[in-house]
Parts: C-alpha cells; sequence; structure tokens
C-alpha cells in the first residue's frame, strides 16, 4: 500500500503531545505521536496507536539501520524521503520494506542513485540466471549408472573449464577450429589457390548434360596439402559432433544451439566434394558456376567456428551477455540511424542537384545518400562520396554532428553493463569455493521471513519494551 503523508485525525491532546522514544541501532530517537501519524499504514503509525492505547512511558528498541531510520523518521517529520548516498541501494530497500514505506516516495534528486541499484540488480538477475541454467545442465546430483556416465562425458565435451581433461580436450578441439580456419585463409593466397582444370570425358561413359554429350569438363582441385588439413578437420569435427550428440544430455537442446547448426553446415562442403567426385553427373554439376558459389558460400560458414572461442575465453562470454543486456540501447541506436539516415540521405540528394530536373553526380539517388549518411554518422567517412556543394557541406556537417551525438548517448551504457558483467564475475571468482553469495532477494526478504517465523502476529521486529518506571 502507497504511503503518503496524511493531515491526521482529530485527536485529544494529550495523546497528540504525547511523546515516545524510539532506539534504532543504538540511536535514540523521541518524538510525537502525531509525527507518527503523519504517514498512515505503516508500522511506526501502528506503533504510535499501540503507544497511545498502553498509556505507557515506553522505549521500543529495533536491531535496524540507523543511518536509514534517519531518513525515515525524517520523511515523517516532512513528508519528503531522501535517501543517504553512501548506503546501497539494496540496504535501503530492505529497510524501506521493513517501516513498510513505498520506494516510490523518494524524491527525485535521490531516486537516480536508487535507481542505478534496481537496474544493476535487474541486469546481475539476468546473468545470475544464465550460469543458473549452466550450473544446472551439469549437475549430477541424484543420477547413476548411464546418466552419471553420460553426464560426466557432457561435462568434460561442453564445459572446458571444469576438469584438467575438460581443460585439454577444450584446447585440443580450439586447436582444429584455428587450423581449419588458417586452411580456409590460406588457400586464397594465388601459390595455394584451388585451381580450375579440365576434365576429359570417358569416351564410353560420356555424360550428358542439357541432352548433349560433353568430351570436356570443369573440375575443381584445391590444392594437396590444405586438402589434406581440410580432411583431417572434417573428421575430427564429424568425431566430435557425433560424441557431442550422443551424451548431450537434451538432444532437442543440442540440435537447436546455433553453434551446433554453424557446426553441422560447414561439414557439408567437403562431402559433397566427396560425393560429387564418385558419381558420374559430378561433371555436370560441377561445370555450373552456381555450385561453386554455393560450396564457396558453406566454406565460409567454418569462420564461425571461432565463436568456439567463448567456451575458453569468459570475457568474451560476458561480453555476449552485455550485448544481451543492452538489447534495448541497442534498438534505440538503430532507431535512431535509420531516421537520420532517411533525412539526411533525402536532404543531400536534393542539396546536391544541378538543377530542378537533374540529379547530382555524386548523389545521383538517395540509397546512394543512404550510404553516404551512415559512414558519415558512424565517423568512418571512407571518401568514396562526398559532398561538393556549400549546402550539401552544411548538410554534411549536421550529418557528422547528429552521428556523434547518436554514438555517445547509446555507446556508454553498452560499456557500462560489460563493466558491471566484469566485476561482478571478477568478484565471485574472488569467493572461496563452497561458499554460496546470497541473492539481493534472499538479503532483502530474510529478516521479513525471520520476523513473521519469530514473531507470528507482531508487527515489531526485534522489538524490546523498557519502561523506567519499571527499571
Amino acid at each position: 500500500m502507497t504511503a503518503t503523508p496524511d493531515r491526521p485525525q482529530r485527536q485529544p491532546m494529550d495523546s497528540i503531545d504525547e511523546r515516545l522514544i524510539l532506539n534504532v541501532g543504538g540511536v535514540r530517537h523521541e518524538t510525537h505521536v502525531s509525527t507518527l501519524r503523519n504517514v498512515p499504514s505503516t508500522r511506526l503509525s501502528r506503533l504510535s496507536e499501540t503507544h497511545v492505547q498502553s498509556r505507557q512511558q515506553e522505549e521500543y528498541f529495533f536491531d535496524r539501520h540507523p543511518a536509514v531510520f534517519n531518513s525515515v523518521i525524517d520523511f515523517y517529520r516532512t513528508g519528503e524521503l531522501h535517501v543517504p548516498l553512501d548506503v546501497c541501494g539494496a540496504v535501503v530497500k530492505r529497510e524501506l520494506d521493513f517501516w513498510q514505506i513505498d520506494e516510490f516516495q523518494i524524491r527525485a534528486c535521490c531516486w537516480r542513485h536508487y535507481r542505478v541499484y534496481i537496474d544493476n540488480q535487474r541486469i546481475l538477475e539476468a546473468y545470475n540466471t544464465n550460469l543458473g541454467i549452466e550450473h544446472d545442465d551439469c549437475s549430477l546430483d541424484d543420477l547413476t549408472g548411464w546418466k552419471r556416465f553420460q553426464m560426466k562425458v557432457w561435462i568434460l565435451l561442453d564445459h572446458p573449464r571444469s576438469s584438467r581433461a575438460a581443460m585439454i580436450y577444450g584446447i585440443t578441439s580450439f586447436f582444429f577450429v584455428i587450423l581449419s580456419i588458417l586452411g580456409f585463409c590460406l588457400e586464397t593466397l594465388p601459390s595455394l589457390r584451388p585451381q580450375s582444370v579440365t576434365a576429359l570425358a570417358n569416351a564410353t561413359s560420356r555424360p550428358e548434360c542439357d541432352g548433349k554429350a560433353r568430351d570436356q569438363m570443369l573440375r575443381w582441385e584445391p590444392n594437396i596439402f590444405l586438402n589434406i588439413i581440410d580432411i583431417i578437420c572434417t573428421v575430427f569435427f564429424t568425431l566430435e559432433l557425433i560424441c557431442r550428440f550422443t551424451f548431450a544430455p537434451n538432444k532437442l537442446k543440442f540440435i537447436k544451439s546455433a553453434m551446433n547448426i554453424i557446426d553441422i553446415i560447414a561439414l557439408v562442403p567437403l562431402y559433397v566434394q566427396f560425393v560429387l567426385n564418385i558419381i558420374d553427373i559430378e561433371y555436370c554439376y560441377m561445370s555450373e558456376r552456381l555450385v561453386f558459389e554455393v560450396m564457396f558460400i558453406l566454406r565460409i560458414i567454418r569462420m564461425f567456428r571461432i565463436f568456439h572461442l567463448v567456451k575458453h575465453y569468459q570475457a568474451l562470454k560476458i561480453l555476449v551477455c552485455a550485448l544481451r543486456a543492452s538489447t534495448h540501447e541497442l534498438l534505440m541506436l538503430l532507431i535512431f540511424m535509420i531516421i537520420g539516415m532517411l533525412i539526411f540521405a533525402s536532404m543531400i540528394y536534393y542539396a546536391e542537384r544541378e538543377d530542378v530536373v537533374n540529379p547530382g553526380k555524386t548523389f545521383a539517388t538517395i540509397p546512394v545518400g543512404f550510404w553516404w549518411a551512415i559512414i558519415t554518422m558512424t565517423t568512418v567517412g571512407y571518401g568514396d562520396v562526398f559532398p561538393k556543394s556549400s549546402l550539401g557541406y552544411l548538410v554534411g556537417a549536421g550529418c557528422a554532428v547528429c552521428g556523434v551525438l547518436m554514438l555517445a548517448l547509446t555507446i556508454p551504457v553498452i560499456s557500462n553493463n560489460f563493466t558491471l558483467f566484469y566485476t561482478h564475475v571478477r568478484s565471485r571468482s574472488e569467493v572461496p569455493k563452497g561458499t554460496r553469495i546470497k541473492s539481493p532477494e534472499e538479503v532483502v526478504l530474510e529478516p521479513i521471513v525471520t520476523m513473521q517465523r519469530k514473531h507470528s502476529g507482531c508487527f515489531i521486529h526485534k522489538c524490546v519494551v523498557r519502561n523506567p518506571r519499571n527499571s
């Protein structure tokens, strides 16, 4: 229930002016009953009613945070809730929940500091959820027989940091990934580039393509050394994929994984080449340029195997999580870039026209202006197209300034998320093994749960009533 300052109801003069003492964390506060009634439906307002009914001079002790309570009692007096900036937001929220004060009563000047805690908590919850899913996927608890053996092998294959054997396997697998990518890059060198060879067809078994027999057919022969490397890597990746699928605890999730799909597609070119080399119709199909292009595109996919590095290098995993957490900011940046591209491309097209009818030579169409606007707003500036008129200079200057502002407003959010994740992971890695780190929800809810368990039906947590007259 939202706690807002309200005008207290009229009470007898003795009860309104009656005072009580609150001892919070060793700091004593003396206040009027009427002050605590200013914010109804809260813990202290109900305490004031109980105090008036008891008609005793009592001191109430609360084992709570004294610095935050200074802000709480000031809220009862002035109606403005300001929180201390040197106290963690989790502590402030815990105390506000205990005193049953709505956090939205915090003033705007302090809300930004408090909101940072909420945003960071939300981001770290998403990151911890991903860590929890990975931890649950590789849990050996309550597993026996084949399931336990399957999980052990899966941990070795998919979690390189789980053991020394898993690390050795991960390094070996990554070595073959690097070797495969290196072979793909080296085959673009002139001396190692695949050669197109014209082969003579057998007279007794000339293939017919489009109903016509061909005497000479075009074949694609790669470099022998690179071809051997490609075969070795393909055999390794095939065996690895079969083993990982066999021992995967969730086959459907394994098939849907993006990295596994990339691994499967990357294996296709060599097997397609092998099949076409052993059948007679290979001459017809291998002579088609479309097949060469498709094979080349499929071979490019092996470059994406480099993302296997995410398993070995934790900073890359943090970067991926930071990008996921910054989805809204990236979408906002994309929308801003599209709006700026449309506006400045149209403006530069009309600014660079030769006359009303004829467009300019550099910006002949607005789509050309799209390209210019993108490279200008991102401060790349290739220099292939640029304005030449005075009006075009003004449009170009405005485009560059707007691009800098767009990047300056959105990129720091991504870098802040990366810093937050990195600091969080470093702090977790310094915790001794076997120590469980409590989540912010557990820290906030633990005192309330303890209160309900130990003091069922009582609204005062750890309250000690002292009567000076009886002491």
